[in-house]
């Protein structure tokens, strides 16, 4: 019976996580690739020319010059050479990162003509990667990872990725549960998954199976930040503000996103005061706030009424070409102004949004009399 049929008859959000294994090895299986036929002796510039080939190929796609890689992949077998598992995950690598679904599948029957999709774990695992990232049907994936002869880390790993990414939450977690059961070790990049399925269920089976992942990663002495950003935006979805920001606390490394994740749980809970406290420390730190931290940080002073700082956080917009057409930013100052009693100043920036201009009317805005509110009411009584 294949992993399709076991998840959907299986899938529990009561009985999703089993005691989680801890390995010290991973044991990766790659055989060798299907031999397609024997080849009478070539010469040893023959086999420098597959080599070289090969490793163009491989080079172009470590380097992400995809298009290049895809007319070096295509130039090769015009020349006669077949692809191996070598070529064929560089060149699926650039077919993914183009979006091109189209050649993925083109690719894709190339790899089942040569047998590779039931030989090799290394072109499966780049396969399964393809139609998470750029497929339409979950399907497909399934068939993918059914067909994988032993499956690894990096294979779960992109199975319960792709399964977040069709928002199949019950099924990615048992996807964990099962790859517990195969006592394949969870990585960091599992974790993350997990922590954004847990966050897309239900309060209740949410926060308990949250929890265990958490605890896990402590287990394990997993610091890394984009961990803890997960589990910190977790918390936050399901309504634990206080251990988001305890999480947030805990660790060293924070980056912008550790950041932009404390201060918008705050102002999306409420939390004003805490938003605009972390949106100091913040800057203390040396962060620059980008177009998430002063979407997050101007409802704070809409709410409180801070017309005085809700300008400050204005011109340092104005001051910065990075927030040019930013739709977001633009919304959150015209709320911010009306919610002041600045409406003329909140249509103004309405309007410079509307016509896609948003940097250059920003000066306007700076500039506007203190008694527009006031002149606006006289002219609608």
């Amino acid at each position: 019976m294949s992993l399709w049929t076991c998840m959907h008859y299986s899938c529990s959000p009561l009985a999703l996580l089993p005691p989680l294994p801890i390995s010290n090895s991973l044991q990766i299986h790659n055989p060798s690739p299907p031999l397609i036929g024997k080849l009478s002796e070539s010469t040893s510039s023959e086999i420098r020319s597959k080599h070289s080939w090969i490793e163009s190929l491989r080079s172009q796609a470590r380097s992400n010059s995809f298009r290049e890689a895809i007319t070096t992949f295509v130039e090769m077998q015009a020349s006669g050479v077949l692809p191996d598992n070598f070529a064929f995950p560089a060149v699926l690598k650039a077919a993914t990162a183009l979006q091109d679904l189209d050649l993925g599948k083109q690719i894709h029957g190339s790899v089942v003509k040569l047998g590779y999709d039931s030989h090799s774990v290394t072109v499966c695992n780049t396969l399964l990667h393809l139609y998470g990232r750029c497929g339409d049907d979950v399907d497909q994936v399934f068939k993918v990872f059914d067909r994988i002869p032993q499956r690894d880390q990096v294979s779960w790993n992109s199975m319960i990725n792709a399964l977040c990414k069709y928002e199949e939450w019950l099924l990615a977690l048992e996807a964990f549960r099962i790859m517990g059961l195969e006592r394949i070790e969870p990585s960091s990049f599992t974790l993350v998954s997990v922590a954004l399925a847990c966050s897309n269920l239900n309060r209740h089976d949410g926060l308990r199976l949250g929890k265990q992942v958490h605890g896990y990663s402590l287990r394990v002495d997993d610091r890394k930040t984009f961990t803890n950003n997960s589990l910190m935006a977790m918390y936050a979805k399901l309504g634990k503000i206080d251990d988001a920001k305890i999480v947030f606390e805990c660790f060293a490394h924070r980056d912008m996103v550790s950041w932009n994740t404390v201060i918008s749980a705050f102002s999306q809970s409420d939390r004003f005061y805490e938003a605009l406290e972390y949106f100091i420390f913040m800057k203390d730190e040396g962060f620059k706030p980008d177009g998430v931290t002063i979407s997050s940080v101007l409802p704070a002073c809409s709410h409180l009424e801070l017309l005085d700082l809700g300008k400050e956080i204005h011109a340092y917009v104005f001051r910065n070409d990075d927030f040019r057409g930013n739709s977001f930013v633009a919304s959150a100052l015209v709320d911010m102004y009306c919610n002041c009693k600045q409406v003329v100043s909140g249509r103004r920036v309405f309007d410079i949004a509307k016509i896609g201009n948003l940097h250059s009317g920003m000066l306007c805005l700076l500039v506007i009399p203190k008694m527009d509110f006031i002149w606006m009411l006289c002219c609608y009584s």
